[in-house]
């Protein structure tokens, strides 16, 4: 069998038990059987993440986890402060921008690196 990979943000490897679903029928959304079997991961999902309490699922892609988080978390008087080091960051940013219309403040720094803590520092002192 070929081995298939995840390419999001991967590579990620596929388990082949995982793969292996992938050929049964898709189980409708609003069918008791959906509803039986997303019960279970809620409620399991919370010992992977060592907590007793709610665990978000959403189906959409990291992208839309993170449009999420803006559109429920920011006002049109929030500040927000981009820490920007590649593509997510660059990301961030394009959410906010379409999402919301907000300009974020940006701390850039070269792909790759790591955000300059005294730069951080610097910025936070300055803007409460």
């Amino acid at each position: 069998m070929k081995k298939k990979y995840l390419l999001t943000p991967g590579p990620t490897p596929v388990p082949a038990e995982v793969l292996s679903k992938e050929g049964q029928p898709v189980l409708h959304h609003r069918t008791t059987e959906f509803s039986n079997l997303f019960i279970r991961v809620k409620d399991n999902i919370k010992k992977i993440f060592c907590t007793k309490n709610d665990v978000l699922i959403l189906s959409s892609s990291g992208t839309g986890a993170m449009e999420a988080a803006v559109v429920n978390l920011l006002s049109k008087n929030s500040k927000v402060l981009v820490l920007d080091t590649g593509v997510f960051g660059n990301r961030w940013i394009k959410i906010i921008e379409s999402s919301t219309g907000l300009k974020p403040e940006v701390l850039k720094e070269e792909y790759g690196n790591a955000v300059n803590l005294d730069r951080l520092k610097e910025y936070l002192s300055k803007n409460k």
